[in-house]
């Protein structure tokens, strides 16, 4: 007998791209059907036995009567990220993919979060509007303890970290990448050509020229990352920004974290101020609690091997990522219970 996943939210496009995505999606053990009105929700609850149902939080408030279903999910349009994680809700404005692994796990299907498929990295950014403060070390001896754990990818995107001795050596980078997004046709067997071992993590060369940073819009940066993310098999993607706040606003919500190196001296606390008041003004709701203080310890090379740093990246992960992670993961196995 086949189990029923019912989908309702009056928000007729974003209820019919879900249903679709979910379809496609081969992990789910459901049938799936888009509910676009209360009236088809309550004639379709009476004739059908509804085992998942996905229901716009929003427009539950409005209904009066109560949809049988053997499991209820909330679609949310709070971030739940920066909450308290309410019981039986998932965040509409995430991934489909995000989408599709919390509702296995509230579901109480584990077993099929272990299986092969793609799947979102999480992704890490390393931002600072200070310079020479060793970010471009720091983000790479992040990315190598990761590595440690996770399969990662490393990504710089400052527009001066393609130097002539690279171009020389490696001719395919980030330009080729950018290149293939802008074409819709950026595969993972296209990252993977393009990807090249290094220490525990993957990455793939910067940009060729400044330029091919500098043209992409801040929506279609984000893109760029979200597809990266998709399609590059990792399972974490550290990337180095440069400075520019306006070029990253968007790639902040996309982050997990957002690491910010810092210096403790009189100018750059008023640059991290200009940064504060930059996203309390333009960033949306959670965004600024992404970010993560680094008082890097002093770095002398450019070099991703100092025992302090590596001492330090490890120290952090565990505070910011692991532990987080571990009290994550039974909440929603208590909820799947």
């Amino acid at each position: 007998m086949e189990k029923i996943l019912a989908i309702y939210d009056e928000d007729a496009l974003y209820c019919k791209r879900l249903s679709l995505y979910l379809r496609q999606n081969t992990k789910l053990p459901f049938q799936i059907y888009p509910i676009l009105n209360k009236e088809s929700l309550e004639s379709f609850s009476k004739k059908k036995e509804v085992d998942l149902l996905l229901l716009s939080e929003k427009n539950a408030k409005n209904l009066h009567f109560s949809p049988k279903s053997h499991k209820t999910l909330y679609l949310s349009e709070e971030n739940l990220l920066t909450k308290q994680r309410k019981e039986n809700c998932i965040y509409k404005y995430q991934s489909g993919d995000q989408i599709m692994r919390e509702i296995l796990v509230q579901y109480g299907e584990l077993e099929l979060l272990a299986e092969g498929g793609q799947h979102r990295a999480d992704v890490f950014l390393v931002y600072s509007p200070l310079g020479r403060l060793g970010k471009t070390t720091f983000s790479k001896a992040l990315a190598k303890e990761l590595g440690k754990n996770r399969k990662t990818l490393y990504l710089s995107l400052e527009e001066s970290a393609f130097s002539p001795k690279d171009q020389e050596k490696e001719k395919e980078c980030l330009t080729e990448a950018l290149y293939h997004f802008k074409e819709n046709h950026l595969t993972p067997m296209i990252l993977r050509a393009l990807s090249y071992a290094k220490d525990n993590y993957v990455t793939i060369h910067p940009v060729r020229s400044p330029e091919d940073i500098s043209s992409v819009s801040q929506r279609d940066l984000s893109l760029f990352l979200e597809k990266i993310a998709e399609e590059a098999g990792a399972d974490a993607l550290v990337v180095d920004t440069d400075s520019s706040m306006s070029r990253y606003l968007e790639c902040f919500t996309l982050a997990r974290k957002v690491f910010l190196p810092v210096l403790e001296d009189r100018k750059s606390k008023t640059k991290l101020s200009v940064l504060q008041q930059y996203l309390e003004k333009n960033a949306g709701e959670g965004v600024a609690e992404k970010f993560i203080q680094c008082n890097l310890p002093t770095l002398t090379e450019e070099s991703a091997s100092f025992p302090a740093l590596e001492q330090y990246c490890r120290e952090l992960l565990l505070r910011q990522v692991y532990e987080e992670e571990q009290v994550e993961a039974e909440q929603y196995r208590k909820m799947a219970l």
